[in-house]
């Protein structure tokens, strides 16, 4: 019995390997096809970006949008809550401070019922004013790097593009919950999201920062009946599929400035990530699709396995197993942090590498058991199957 259990164990860690190899391979070769060409004449670009109270650094994060690099017309549409004057007022000091940057604020009256308005009316307010050949969505706590714009518009302009959108890098280290969720997204965001594209196209959006040609955003009805929505980017991206078009992971790398101060908002967060893709997504996948974001999740459950069968077992195979996989972890991660994110994981918060290996999948598994409420700035919501939601409470 001992020595299958070891062979169980070896097969568990063989498995693993495999699965990071796979993914790795997949990265590598997303990052080195040849970039759509540059347009001959650069399209005009309006970026609206919805503001809601938030403990983030917006200053540094509307401070990077004021210099960035871009050689056609761009305007920037900084969308406001009407009472939210402390926004406001940041927004005001960092236009002024950068008088070449053509940026201007939006009010937005706050929605029935609630102290604020929600993303989808701020954008339907603000998308009026917008003129750019090119409407670009970017949310409050994104820092891009000076040359996303370059990165980002070539692949929107080819024919076949819907929407195109990037990927996501952590970078707030300072708390333990900042560490946790850093380390959660900069350790699976490109292993998770790049190998399945190769398995099935896009089937979302990742809403951080994407992008659509003005005619196309017309054309599947933009933002129209999403007023009681929460899931504008998978709405989105399904009316695109629709129309007959791709949605395009691009290799547009961002930065996060995602601030948490206690574990709780950790947990909260997580709660967010889970739960609105398993009300408002997965009900309108197909057996495909399914099947893909299954085996691309699948071996994050070897380590846990892995874990159990040591510490139930206490035999030295089971353990070499588990540590072979945490060797895998940081290897595959040192490559995409030089190669891919060019940031790096601090060294001190590279001691929680076993925690999100061995401990997070089992977290995210329970997590999945529960309700589904969820707590947004301020606001708990209540998701509906479908993508509708309800306020329940300030």
């Amino acid at each position: 019995m001992t020595h299958r259990l070891d062979r169980v164990a070896l097969g568990l860690g063989l498995l693993y390997l495999l699965d990071r190899l796979w993914k790795i391979l997949a990265v590598v070769a997303f990052f080195r096809r040849p970039p759509p060409p540059v347009p001959a004449q650069w399209p005009s670009l309006t970026l609206l970006c919805p503001m809601t109270r938030s403990p983030n650094d917006l200053r540094s994060v509307l401070i990077a949008r004021a210099t960035l690099a871009y050689s056609g017309q761009h305007e920037w549409l900084l969308i406001c809550d009407r009472a939210d004057v402390a926004t406001q007022a940041i927004c005001a000091e960092v236009i002024a401070a950068h008088p070449a940057w053509s940026a201007r604020i939006v009010l937005v009256a706050p929605d029935q019922g609630s102290t604020m308005a929600s993303k989808i009316a701020k954008l339907r307010t603000a998308l009026p004013e917008a003129h750019g050949e090119i409407l670009c969505f970017v949310d409050d706590d994104i820092l891009l790097r000076p040359d996303a714009l370059r990165i980002l518009v070539p692949y929107v302009m080819q024919p076949a593009t819907g929407a195109a959108f990037g990927l996501a890098c952590y970078t707030r280290w300072q708390t333990l919950a900042e560490s946790l969720m850093s380390g959660f997204v900069n350790t699976n965001a490109l292993l998770s999201y790049v190998p399945v594209t190769y398995l099935v196209e896009p089937f979302t959006i990742t809403g951080h920062c994407f992008a659509l040609r003005r005619e196309v955003f017309t054309a599947i009805g933009g933002l129209e009946s999403m007023q009681k929505r929460i899931d504008d980017d998978h709405e989105l991206a399904r009316r695109v599929r629709r129309y007959g078009l791709r949605n395009v992971q691009t290799p547009l790398v961002y930065d996060v400035d995602n601030r948490l101060a206690r574990l709780r908002d950790y947990h909260l967060q997580m709660r967010r990530w889970l739960i609105i893709p398993r009300q408002t997504m997965l009900p309108h996948l197909g057996r495909r699709e399914r099947s893909a974001m299954l085996f691309g999740s699948l071996g994050n459950l070897l380590p846990p396995l892995l874990l159990v069968l040591a510490l139930v077992t206490r035999r030295r195979v089971p353990w070499l197993s588990l540590g072979s996989s945490l060797g895998y972890v940081a290897a595959t991660q040192a490559l995409i942090e030089h190669a891919y994110l060019g940031r790096a994981m601090p060294l001190r918060q590279a001691l929680l590498l076993p925690i999100l290996n061995w401990l997070t999948p089992l977290y995210i598994s329970l997590l999945s058991l529960g309700n589904n409420t969820i707590v947004w700035r301020g606001q708990r919501l209540r998701v509906q199957r479908g993508g509708t939601y309800a306020i329940i409470e300030e």
